[in-house]
């Protein structure tokens, strides 16, 4: 395991159960995870009964197969081996040594925090390699389900907003929205503000923020204007 996984794991698990701890109070029963990795944010909210839909997005075609292989046994949960995005079509994804940045943004290589994990990994760059995956959209999926009281976790380094453009019309039945917030400049055309402002449009305000243990990001949580 690479040091940089070995400092960040059991913070991640800490962030995790943070968010976990004030998501099970929500008024949800279903639960959407775009960027599903490993199974860290979909593992604890397995814990919530009321819930009973889980569906788990991941492009990485090896951290997609110990995904399929840790909860493909559970039938409340469907895994789907796609990149969420705007539109329906095929896009290169870039691979990164660490795992949890790969992404279909553009890097910006002169951020300060991907010198930092570049350090940690002993490289000169994050980038291993890349290939194309298939792409869809919340729309189009979800377009025959009815998605009140559903959790939407969006977690695609600097992808965030392309997701959010392909689910306009389930944004007007979807209650929660966690995405992540990345400080810096780590992705190019990638602006948070863009993000709120979008989905104030659709009714939504900002609830929560969990700031990561080294704060270099937060995970923040919108919800529905007219929910207490």
């Amino acid at each position: 395991m690479p040091l940089i996984e070995k400092i960040f794991n059991p913070l991640s698990s800490f962030h995790h159960e943070r968010i976990f701890m004030y998501l099970k109070k929500l008024d949800i029963d279903k639960v959407i995870d775009i960027g599903a990795h490993k199974g860290e944010f979909l593992e604890k909210m397995l814990k919530i009964e009321k819930v009973k839909s889980f569906y788990a997005f991941e492009p990485q075609k090896d951290i997609f197969d110990d995904l399929n292989k840790k909860f493909s046994r559970d039938n409340r949960i469907a895994l789907y081996n796609y990149a969420v995005d705007k539109e329906i079509t095929n896009k290169m994804l870039q691979i990164n040594k660490l795992s949890t940045t790969s992404s279909l943004a553009e890097v910006n290589e002169n951020s300060l925090y991907l010198k930092l994990k570049n350090f940690l990994t002993r490289s000169k760059s994050n980038f291993v390699n890349e290939y194309e995956v298939k792409t869809n959209t919340i729309d189009n999926l979800f377009k025959d389900i009815n998605l009140e009281k559903t959790l939407l976790k969006i977690d695609v380094e600097g992808y965030e907003m392309n997701v959010i453009n392909g689910s306009k019309m389930k944004l007007k039945e979807i209650s929660y929205i966690v995405i992540e917030n990345q400080f810096g400049n780590h992705y190019k055309n990638n602006n948070f503000d863009d993000i709120k402002n979008l989905l104030l449009k659709y009714n939504f305000v900002v609830s929560k923020k969990f700031i990561f243990p080294t704060m270099h990001y937060q995970d923040v949580l919108f919800k529905k204007n007219n929910l207490f």
